[in-house]
């Protein structure tokens, strides 16, 4: 199957408009572009639509256009200033770079200036660099002058142009008799995901809606009421569920299918901030199911948050499938390196950005396999934990849970540099492979022993060890006088933590287990109990955080 994928967008000199000297890269699933007003957003979302596209008509979108998008149907550059002053004074015409993935070959694409001289229209081309016709493994043809082949779709503002307000003449509406079944399901399911009120009656029947003069045109389910009365959100949310519909078709239908790239200005518009994270989520799913890259343009700090590295530090295999580009300074824009959260709303916000304190700790990041591992390394880091690893290793410990199983988890610093200036924590049925000098950033936490003297989860540690209190016999009496204490029986344990759990046969088994009783488990203090009644085991693990602290940390400092 042949793969496009848009990789980067790179502004050099002479600056178009203002951007210059700039490299915005695109990430894998979801990029979304944050600034102020009037910093460049949308000639960059126009810039990148306009260098790809499927100019075959065989292949239409619901939006009943191809699968391609112009930069002139999205920004407006001026013929004079823009194109004939540089002709006139005999200046380079600013010309961006974009660069593609295709087939593991990287292609440029070189955003040539022309114009059409009997409109006076300025004209942008995506012209090979080096410009000669270029041919993939798979066979995907791009000519010099030709777009990439890339399946493009752009959804600006007009997706949005209120019903109510137009000429009731001007406004179509059609029950489509002849609509795929899949795709009908598909709309109706990813509109109910993000806002479901008024689609209780939805049957799979779909209207178009459309006004005539405008590119407006969107597939709606069955709602309660008329499609003229529903809100902006519904109508942009709309506009977006077509437009993944029509890609989920092209896909269908067209065998050499290599991705596609969804193009969405203010996504954030006319969407409720609850309704904006429901919004992503639903995007992320679609995005993976269709092999889309999305890039869109936002004001909205919800949307941020939601796609930041902060609110997922990294995903699966150890990288980053969504990314946050935030550009910042309009008079001379630049993208914001290395901006966290607060920084970027401080910019947003125009406040004076914070000065840092001169003793700042930095922050030592623990990557575990799941929250059940960092449920049992909290109880772990005690005060005087923290307040020694500070001390000796003059660092934090930040835990961070990453669902992943062990042995990907110590691959990671296999692959990626990164995965050497953090702690890694494996749970102690984990075996830690390689020689000692790569793997002294690698701890394990401590855990119980099953019959062959192997280690265990720590849901299984707690689930044998409960089962152990509910047996009748005379081990942990420290821990029975401290559940006495909390009234808590050999009744209560078998009750409300075994009943139907006698056994933990797998992984999963084990996290559901601990996850549907992890209230009891917390005020029980189940863990903290168990620690107590094997110091020997908590000792020994506080010495070998330690060493791997103060390794890792002199790491990091050699590296600075």
């Amino acid at each position: 199957m042949p793969s496009i994928k848009l990789k980067s967008l790179r502004f050099e000199q002479p600056a178009f408009r203002k951007l210059g000297d700039i490299k915005i890269s695109f990430a894998e699933r979801m990029t979304i572009i944050a600034g102020h007003n009037g910093i460049g957003k949308s000639t960059i979302l126009g810039i990148v639509s306009n260098g790809s596209g499927l100019n075959d008509s065989d292949y239409q979108s619901y939006f009943r256009r191809m699968f391609v998008a112009n930069l002139n149907e999205i920004i407006h550059l001026d013929h004079e200033r823009e194109f004939n002053s540089y002709k006139v004074d005999q200046k380079t015409l600013p010309s961006p770079f974009i660069d593609y993935e295709i087939d593991s070959a990287i292609l440029v694409k070189r955003s040539a200036m022309t114009e059409r001289r009997n409109e006076q229209q300025v004209r942008v081309v995506p012209r090979n660099d080096p410009y000669e016709p270029v041919i993939s493994d798979s066979g995907i043809e791009i000519g010099k002058d030709a777009k990439v082949p890339l399946p493009t779709l752009y959804l600006g503002m007009t997706r949005m142009l209120p019903v109510g307000e137009s000429d009731p003449r001007s406004v179509m509406n059609s029950v489509e008799q002849a609509f795929d079944a899949d795709d009908a399901e598909f709309i109706e399911s990813f509109i109910g995901s993000v806002i479901g009120i008024g689609l209780e009656n939805a049957s799979g029947r779909i209207t178009t809606q459309a006004i005539k003069g405008t590119k407006k045109t969107t597939k709606h389910p069955e709602y309660a009421y008329h499609t003229k009365c529903i809100s902006l959100g519904q109508d942009s949310l709309s506009a977006i569920a077509t437009a993944l519909a029509s890609f989920k078709k092209l896909k269908r239908e067209w065998k050499e299918y290599p991705g596609g790239l969804l193009v969405i200005d203010e996504l954030d518009a006319g969407f409720h901030p609850h309704a904006q994270q429901k919004l992503v989520k639903a995007l992320c799913g679609a995005a993976r199911a269709l092999q889309l890259q999305i890039v869109a343009t936002t004001h909205s700090m919800c949307l941020i948050e939601a796609i930041h590295p902060e609110s997922r530090p990294v995903g699966k295999g150890g990288k980053h499938v969504d990314s946050v580009v935030y550009i910042t300074d309009t008079s001379r824009p630049r993208i914001a390196e290395d901006y966290s959260l607060n920084d970027i709303r401080r910019d947003m916000s125009l406040l004076p950005p914070e000065v840092a304190a001169r003793s700042e700790v930095p922050v030592l990041k623990i990557y575990l396999e799941d929250p059940e591992a960092q449920f049992f390394l909290e109880r772990l880091l005690t005060r005087a934990l923290k307040m020694r690893v500070k001390r000796e290793a003059a660092v934090r410990l930040k835990p961070i849970p990453l669902s992943v199983g062990c042995e990907n988890l110590q691959r990671f610093h296999k692959h990626d540099a990164y995965f050497k200036t953090v702690l890694i924590v494996l749970d102690a049925d984990a075996s830690i492979a390689g020689p000692a000098r790569s793997t002294r950033n690698i701890v394990k936490l401590p855990g119980g022993r099953d019959g062959n003297g192997r280690g265990l989860s720590p849901e299984r540690t707690l689930h044998a060890f409960i089962k152990q209190l509910a047996d009748e016999n005379n081990l942990y009496p420290a821990a029975r006088e401290k559940l006495k204490r909390l009234k808590v029986s050999s009744d209560q344990l078998r009750e409300h933590l075994l009943v139907g759990y006698a056994t933990l046969s797998n992984r999963e088994s084990a996290k559901k287990w601990m996850t549907a009783r992890l209230d009891f488990i917390k005020q029980w203090e189940l863990v903290e109990i168990w620690l107590a009644e094997y110091p020997a085991y908590v000792e020994a693990f506080n010495d070998s955080l330690l060493a791997a602290s103060i390794a890792t940390a002199g790491l990091i400092r050699q590296s600075t």
